[in-house]
């Protein structure tokens, strides 16, 4: 490949006007601001092939030997996955060697824009190397994230990001969050409809967000099919009066094994676009594989601890996206172990659930209190809870894994059954200070408290006051004048006491800390940050789908080199998602006698052959 930079550049002036002078035809913002920045940001030497090459604190941005072959390699890796229509959106400037390789490789329909954090590293750029003959053909995003976010959607409908990654690491922050907002703005605009396979565990804490997740799902628009493994509750926990450990727990995992066998069958039964799974979903990486060898995307939320629930371990490579509660420590564990995509999702609420209720006098005498308590019975909260007790006020503990409960019998309801969830909603509703403690198998609080749990969410939806533990991401999500935070077990007491005797402020922190769940925080809000942040990383894929280029008007449009296919498209709503299997069906019913022209004969032939090929098992 031909590099056209002036390869014997050494007036860092002339360089730049030139460049500058390119820039003006496009940007003339843009190119006033460079003659404004003092640059200093990248370190510029020659290499040894005499072109510069770029450091930042000592680090090489680009190869110090071989610069042209470095970035043709880089290009050629990315450009296997580029289709038609999308917008290339690079992320990472350097001197911008894989840039003009990329162009240079890709065909001039592509619009490659490339956005730009710093001006600085831009000015150090553009006085060090030649954009003659290749940036004319590329369009550069500069400003704050909002800006460079709507000049990109304003530009493109399916977007591929791709990064160069050692000049990424440079500004790692400004572009984690022009891609978030960007994957936000994107999600806003979705108009297309998948089928989507949830799979939720045979029971536990995340088997009622699996639930949650499908309403979502089907209240957006999109076709649902439950995989709800929690019929075989009964019989996986009947195998615990196996005496024999080891052959308890490999009867169990089998039992979990054909669990898994049978998911895979509905994904070959009925193939979706996307699988997504739930904490502790049967589904085992000789099953996932066989996913991935079919091209069955899959997707984990992931609303567990990564601390205290280690099997993600083992399962990490297995899944093609991974949503996780937790931040920074987390997403870097993660990503050491080989997840391809992870991303912070936190929990979330279902207002149509969870919301506020008007309790007759029963409910209220047996579920109401001053003070309450729901949930399982954590070491911590064995510990913290008793200072509630033996006070002026009632209080009600409610939950199951309360055995022993010591000076907490006398509130312990129901002798400590496991609470439902409408049930649940009820207590909250009727007790006027919900306590709120993060589970935590030490003392205290943990101190690495960080995920943020679903009651939070819960509680605020339902309009409850709250008194709850600080957590490193709950400012983020909720602010203190929706819930009374304590940072030390030792505050709760003396919350409690203060709060008690404001009812008033309590009414108020509550319709506050509801109306955030209902903007921000319900999960059909997780639901299209989700399927934004696939349909990103996948544009040609779900995110061709998400944008509705699937839709019956969408494929009329796309359809002047085949004008045959127009009357089939046609017999089908312009708004209706249509496949191939959708058009073989409308042939079929014209019955085994009809006469039926070539295109017709394609598609049923194509269709045949796309049933053959579902050997899932």
């Amino acid at each position: 490949m031909c590099f056209l930079g002036n390869h014997q550049e050494t007036n860092k002036v002339s360089v730049l006007k030139q460049n500058v002078s390119l820039l003006r035809r496009q940007n003339q913002a843009l190119a006033a601001q460079i003659l404004q920045v003092p640059g200093g940001t990248l370190a510029i030497q020659p290499a040894k092939s005499g072109m510069p090459t770029a450091l930042v604190n000592s680090r090489y941005i680009h190869s110090a030997m071989i610069l042209f072959r470095e970035a043709e390699r880089w290009a050629e890796q990315r450009i296997k996955d580029c289709q038609t229509g999308e917008t290339i959106v690079v992320l990472g400037v350097g001197l911008l060697y894989h840039v003009q390789a990329l162009r240079q490789k890709l065909s001039q329909d592509h619009v490659i824009m490339v956005v730009v954090p710093d001006l600085s590293e831009f000015a150090d750029c553009v006085s060090a190397r030649s954009l003659e003959g290749w940036g004319e053909r590329v369009m550069w995003v500069a400003g704050s994230i909002v800006d460079m976010v709507a000049r990109v959607i304003q530009q493109a409908k399916r977007v591929r990001i791709l990064s160069y990654e050692p000049a990424v690491m440079v500004h790692h922050d400004t572009y984690e969050h022009f891609t978030l907002q960007l994957r936000d703005r994107l999600a806003q605009q979705l108009s297309g409809t998948l089928h989507i396979m949830v799979v939720g565990p045979i029971y536990g804490g995340s088997l009622p967000v699996a639930r949650y997740v499908v309403n979502a799902l089907e209240a957006l628009g999109h076709r649902v099919s439950w995989v709800d493994h929690s019929p075989h509750e009964a019989g996986y926990r009947n195998l615990e009066t196996i005496r024999d450990t080891r052959l308890r727990l490999t009867v169990q995992q089998r039992l979990s094994d054909t669990l898994g066998v049978i998911s895979l069958a509905h994904v070959a039964e009925d193939p979706p676009d996307l699988v997504l799974a739930l904490s502790q979903a049967p589904l085992s990486m000789a099953v996932l594989e066989q996913m991935r060898r079919k091209k069955v995307l899959t997707a984990m939320w992931f609303v567990e601890n990564f601390r205290h629930l280690t099997y993600w371990q083992q399962m990490v490579t297995g899944y093609d996206f991974w949503f996780v509660m937790q931040q920074e420590s987390c997403l870097d564990a993660f990503r050491k172990a080989g997840a391809s995509h992870v991303s912070y999702l936190p929990l979330a609420a279902d207002p149509a659930i969870h919301q506020p209720m008007t309790l007759t006098p029963q409910e209220r005498y047996e579920f109401g209190a001053e003070v309450g308590f729901l949930g399982a019975g954590y070491r911590n909260r064995r510990q913290i809870l008793p200072s509630l007790v033996g006070h002026g006020w009632t209080f009600k503990l409610w939950g199951n894994e309360w055995d022993n409960p010591g000076a907490l019998v006398t509130v312990l309801q129901r002798g400590g059954a496991r609470i439902d969830t409408p049930t649940s909603v009820k207590i909250f509703n009727a007790t006027s200070i919900n306590i709120n403690l993060h589970s935590y198998t030490g003392e205290g609080f943990d101190p690495e408290g960080d995920g943020v749990n679903p009651r939070t969410f819960e509680l605020a939806s339902c309009g409850a006051f709250q008194v709850v533990d600080a957590r490193t991401l709950l400012p983020a999500l909720f602010d203190e004048s929706m819930m009374a935070v304590i940072k030390r077990p030792d505050e709760l007491l003396s919350s409690v006491q203060t709060f008690l005797h404001e009812p008033a402020r309590r009414l108020a922190m509550a319709e506050s800390s509801r109306k955030r769940v209902l903007e921000a925080h319900t999960y059909e809000h997780r639901m299209k940050t989700l399927l934004g942040a696939v349909g990103l990383a996948c544009p040609d894929r779900l995110g061709a789908i998400l944008q509705g280029e699937r839709h019956g008007e969408s494929l009329i449009s796309r359809s002047g080199a085949c004008p045959e296919l127009i009357p089939m498209l046609q017999q089908f709503p312009s708004t209706d998602r249509v496949e191939l299997v959708d058009v073989a069906k409308t042939i079929r019913q014209k019955g085994p006698e009809a006469k039926l022209n070539r295109e017709e004969l394609l598609i049923l032939m194509m269709d045949e052959y796309r049933q053959e090929k579902r050997d899932f098992l």
